[in-house]
């Protein structure tokens, strides 16, 4: 048998929340009252208590709550019994009162609760939700414990809600959800992510444990993940099962894709390197498993300063939220590059995931450009951290050759007597072409940017046939998807003009119209063959 009274004055909270390491939960109190308890320790439900407080003022995560008027509550055979209790604080309002059996399960209920919660409240339970808004209800519980009965509702209104390692979270969450017996019903409920409207249907039942069956279905989504990368998606996506077991399953529709030209690519090949500690067993989200198929809508483009290219994506995610896989293909069935002023047709792209324990993408990807005479072919194979380039020409010319071709617009011999002939003219052709590149680059992304296409090329040093320095500009745009149109004037002379016209009638065969820098015009058919 015993008897046992505490007699509390400014009670503070916060010693006991670190002295039981309660995680995530900060707050101070200052709490005044007695509370006393008697009976046999061996049999709890026998015992007797009852609480008197006079005094209960609460602040958590810097939301203040307080009691308007004591609080008086009896412990009875296992039955706690509530006199009304009215709490307030800011946007917060809260009323209970009733009977509830917490020692036996099978003791009836019939308890009361209703009033207005700040959702700034959530942070208090976890440090990396930001969250506002406000949730009112009414709910009266009846049945027993373990078959609750309850009838009420949940009203949502301009409540928000993100997560620090989630890209998006819900803005503008509206809607009313009713309490039927042991379930939660969605009546209506819509909100706001990446710009795109979200709505959510399905129930929430406690019997025995939680079980969900949740819908929810968005249109015209961003998501800007990873950084660099902007993404518009259709989607419907469906959580179901216990709390011990979920299931997200659904479709993903890819509608729009966007990369940042400043993005850095090294940088996902640096991650990707790194493994990752495996994920706690108990955590929430490796609860959670996937099986969500992305695909692509039928005009899907990816268009940026630097590339244009069209294609389909079929990926299937697995796995769990903690650890998720992706299989499936991405393959791009047409496109095209412009980097320092020239230009790449795709001829093959697709990269696949197979890989069903870690996303590792196998990229094989094919492109060609024009140079001087020479069809240059560079490829890139392999993962990303094991990427393996290839390059050659038509015709043959040595990797060296194909390098100097690409940086300088020549090959190796043609670069050595440019180099002779630019001595001779007092020219560095070395800080010119690192000049020049460095224009290319910053003029070629605004003309783009102002015109929606074209290149520009300026040589600050170029040696004209009559071997003199001058700098020279060269703009070409493609008129149409088979038509370029060239222009190159000298900055010293502009009489001294190149116009070009390419039309490439076939793959194989395409007509060049040119008059150059000094005034002749020309009619050129090229035909390129391939013989093994």
């Amino acid at each position: 048998q015993t008897q046992a009274q505490a007699q509390l004055t400014n009670l503070d909270i916060d010693p006991f929340l670190k002295m039981f390491e309660v995680e995530g939960v900060q707050g101070h109190s200052s709490i005044a009252g007695l509370v006393s308890v008697s009976g046999p320790l061996r049999a709890p439900r026998q015992m007797q208590g009852e609480a008197q407080i006079s005094q209960l003022s609460v602040s958590l995560g810097g939301v203040p709550l307080k009691s308007e008027g004591p609080l008086h509550a009896q412990l009875r055979n296992g039955n706690l019994h509530l006199d009304p209790l009215h709490i307030t604080g800011d946007d917060t309002d809260l009323r209970a009162q009733g009977d509830a059996g917490i020692l036996e399960e099978r003791h009836p209920m019939n308890f009361q609760a209703q009033g207005s919660i700040n959702m700034k409240l959530l942070q208090t339970l976890r440090s990396d939700v930001d969250s506002s808004g406000q949730v009112t209800f009414t709910m009266n519980a009846g049945g027993t414990f373990k078959n609750p009965a309850l009838t009420g509702q949940v009203k949502l209104s301009n409540v928000a809600m993100s997560v620090e390692s989630f890209p998006n979270g819900l803005s503008q969450l509206n809607g009313t959800l009713q309490f039927t017996q042991d379930r939660l019903q969605v009546q209506s409920l819509t909100g706001t992510t990446g710009g795109g409207q979200v709505n959510v249907t399905g129930y929430i039942t406690y019997q025995q444990g939680i079980y969900a069956d949740l819908t929810a279905t968005g249109k015209d989504i961003r998501i800007r993940y990873p950084a660099g990368i902007s993404s518009m998606i259709d989607t419907k996506l469906r959580l179901q099962g216990t709390q011990s077991a979920f299931m997200l399953s659904g479709n993903v529709q890819l509608t729009r894709f966007t990369i940042n030209p400043n993005l850095d690519f090294a940088s996902f090949n640096r991650v990707s390197a790194i493994s990752a500690a495996p994920p706690d067993p108990n955590a929430f989200s490796n609860r959670v498993r996937l099986n969500i198929h992305i695909t692509s809508s039928p005009d899907l483009d990816f268009q940026n300063s630097y590339a244009k290219l069209a294609g389909d994506v079929d990926l299937r995610i697995r796995g769990t939220v903690a650890q998720p896989s992706v299989l499936g293909r991405i393959t791009i069935t047409e496109g095209s590059a412009t980097f320092a002023g020239t230009k790449y047709e795709l001829q093959h792209g697709e990269i696949f995931f197979s890989n069903p324990v870690r996303i590792e993408p196998v990229i094989d990807i094919d492109a060609t450009t024009h140079v001087e005479d020479y069809d240059i072919t560079i490829g890139v194979h392999g993962t990303p951290s094991n990427l393996t380039p290839t390059f050659r020409s038509e015709p043959p010319l040595t990797q060296q050759d194909i390098f100097s071709l690409l940086a300088m617009g020549r090959t190796q011999e043609e670069q050595q007597i440019y180099s002779q002939q630019a001595q001779q003219a007092g020219v560095n052709t070395t800080a010119d072409a690192i000049l020049g590149g460095a224009l290319n680059a910053t003029l070629s992304s605004r003309i783009q940017k102002l015109f929606g296409g074209g290149s520009v090329k300026i040589d600050p040093s170029w040696v004209g046939s009559l071997g003199n320095s001058t700098a020279r500009i060269t703009v070409s745009q493609q008129v149409s998807k088979n038509a370029t149109l060239t222009y190159a004037t000298n900055i010293n002379s502009t009489a001294q003009q190149l116009i070009q016209a390419e039309v490439n009638v076939t793959p194989t065969v395409s007509i060049l119209a040119v008059r150059d820098e000094s005034g002749v015009f020309s009619l050129l058919f090229k035909v390129h063959r391939r013989y093994r």
